[in-house]
């Protein structure tokens, strides 16, 4: 078997003949071994090479999975700044190649891997610049291919990059170039009579105009492309959009143009068809809507539909002997009934349910399952709640309480704080239920303290996952106490997790505590600004090295925020609010505290 020098020997020999591909696909070959071999470095070097071969051929494809080879085995080896120098420089070379080939996405992907690498922000901001500009390239074809959505798509990301590098000026530039489109697309979409498609564009433009703050103009175009979902019989996206429109109203406080919006969200939702686990609860939206405008008549007509509905999934649930899902059907259609006006057939269901899970809580007593009787006690209380019976529902909240409580302070005796920690948490959260916040504070410090002592122990024992662990469940709970010098506390520990969870090669998890202390820091404003560059640069750090895109996604956000741009922060948010679903309403919060600085 020839050696690797013989074959980039024998390679460079045909490349220089002119055989081109087949001194590419050896080229090629080599780097694949050098790789199998652990000799990344090397292989970089020869996959970089390979691409340049690839791309004399114009064969884009594999001169770009080249590079990516050649990013990768960097990638693999130990960080460090020569190596992250390295990285750009490939991805920088890549991205002028694809610009040459007029592959401005492919060029784009380069450029955005070589700012993740950056040493500095302003070598940052540079690179992503570049991406930008490879973009609205992009976005030039595809508008002369008559592609709106993309095109629209494209500048508004555009956009985003460009007010989160700074340039505000060419943000708004884009962004009016992104509502002219939309506004065009709109016209031509309505004149062809593809009405959903003129919703879509609307919608596009007014939430570009509600990020600029031009509020009343964009509720004017969703109450538009709402009118537009409705002729295209898409309630669901209609009334969606029209409720959209009334929350902004009622922010805008303009109690008549509200009105109007509620009540085209209210009628969309009523001409819903489908199954009836998706339609109950816009039903029961459309009732609370027409409740709110006084339409009396029409709010009991909803309430009525979206109960039936709720019966027939009970009675399934019922014949399928799904004894859990049957009663949560049957709360909910009391609720309806109890919106309907028929208070006494509600109260019967209501009760039934409490007992349901009263006896429950008997059962589980009796056979000595406290944790499951405190369970049951708690689903009883949220039920009495809902139907209005507070004092009942407080009584079997204290009940389920003073059981954590309990159970809490038995297995502390036996060393066991790990599951102490965790009663002392569900007691914390029915104290805050009772609306007892002395209490709530107290169990969540305790709940705190126990789970430290938990890290120490399992520190102690050597097993640095369950440390890592319950070092964190002591920030956490720290945090729950809402109480700043705790915070503080809280701060420390889950720093002390994050590094923990790097040593066991659990970056994901590391990345989440570090998320937490800057939502901390910056929620209660504490620390400085140095305090929270550090901790954006532990985020960013994680995210070079693991192939993780929620985590890049809420790091996008974050260094907006860290940088003081709100409306780059909520862009970001904007573009990539499906892969953050869970994390969107913090990050609204933030946003909103950006915004108000």
């Amino acid at each position: 078997m020839p050696s690797i020098n013989d074959m980039l020997e024998k390679a460079r020999e045909i490349l220089s003949k002119g055989n081109r591909v087949d001194g590419a696909r050896l080229l090629e070959k080599a780097a694949d071994i050098l790789a199998s071999k652990g000799k990344f470095q090397e292989a970089s070097k020869i996959y970089e090479e390979t691409g340049f071969a690839y791309s004399k051929l114009y064969r884009a494809e594999e001169a770009f999975q080249a590079f990516n080879n050649a990013t990768l085995m960097l990638i693999r080896m130990d960080s460090n700044p020569e190596i992250h120098k390295e990285i750009v420089r490939v991805n920088k070379t890549a991205a002028k190649i694809a610009e040459q080939a007029t592959e401005y996405k492919q060029a784009a992907d380069f450029y955005f891997r070589a700012a993740d690498f950056g040493e500095s922000e302003k070598e940052k901001s540079v690179l992503t610049m570049k991406a930008a500009d490879a973009l609205e390239e992009l976005a030039d074809i595809k508008e002369l291919e008559k592609d709106f959505e993309k095109t629209i798509s494209l500048l508004k990301k555009v956009g985003r990059l460009y007010y989160k590098c700074g340039d505000d000026e060419l943000g708004e530039r884009i962004n009016d170039r992104a509502i002219r489109l939309a506004m065009k697309w709109a016209d031509l979409s309505k004149d062809e009579k593809d009405f959903m498609s003129a919703g879509n564009a609307l919608a596009e433009a007014a939430q570009i105009m509600q990020t600029r703050g031009n509020i009343i103009d964009a509720i004017r175009l969703m109450m538009d492309a709402g009118e537009f979902y409705e002729v295209a019989e898409l309630y669901e996206k209609a009334g969606n959009i029209f409720d959209a429109a009334q929350e902004a109203y009622r922010l805008e406080r303009l109690t008549s143009a509200r009105k109007k919006a509620m009540l085209k969200a209210a009628e969309a939702y009523m001409k819903m068809e489908g199954k009836p686990e998706v339609l109950a609860p816009l039903l029961i939206k459309a009732g609370e809507l027409f409740r709110d405008l006084g339409r009396v008549m029409k709010a009991k007509w909803a309430f009525k539909k979206a109960g039936e509905l709720f019966s027939q999934l009970s009675e399934k649930a019922k014949e399928e002997k799904e004894l859990s899902s049957e009663k949560n059907y049957l709360r909910h259609m009391a609720f309806c009934l109890k919106g309907w006006g028929q208070d006494e057939e509600a109260e019967q269901i209501y009760r039934e349910v409490v007992d349901y899970y009263l006896n429950q809580a008997t059962r589980e007593e009796k056979e000595e399952h406290y944790e499951q009787q405190a369970l049951s006690l708690e689903e009883a209380s949220v039920v009495l709640k809902e139907a209005g019976k507070e004092n009942e529902a407080d009584k079997h909240y204290e009940e389920a309480m003073n059981i954590y409580v309990k159970l809490a302070e038995k297995i502390a005796e036996q060393g066991q704080n790990d599951e102490a920690s965790k009663y002392y948490n569900k007691a914390a959260a029915c104290a805050e239920h009772l609306g007892d916040m002395a209490k709530h504070q107290e169990y969540h410090t305790i709940a705190s303290k126990k789970a430290l002592e938990a890290a120490q122990f399992y520190e102690e024992l050597e097993v640095p996952e369950l440390a890592t662990i319950w070092l964190r469940a002591a920030g956490v709970e720290a945090i729950l106490t809402k109480d700043s010098d705790y915070i503080e506390e809280a701060i420390e520990y889950l720093e002390r997790s994050a590094d923990g969870f790097i040593e066991i090669n659990e970056p994901e998890e590391a990345f989440e505590d570090l998320y937490l202390v800057f939502t901390s820091i910056y929620e209660h404003d504490m620390g400085d600004d140095t305090t929270l560059s550090r901790i954006v640069k532990k985020m960013d750090a994680i995210v070079k090295k693991c192939d993780c895109e929620k985590e890049a996604a809420i790091l996008e956000v974050v260094t907006a925020l860290n940088k003081g741009s709100g409306i780059a922060a909520l862009l970001s948010l904007q573009e990539r609010e499906e892969d953050l679903v869970e994390e969107a309403p913090t990050l609204r919060k933030l946003i909103r505290i950006a915004q108000n600085k």
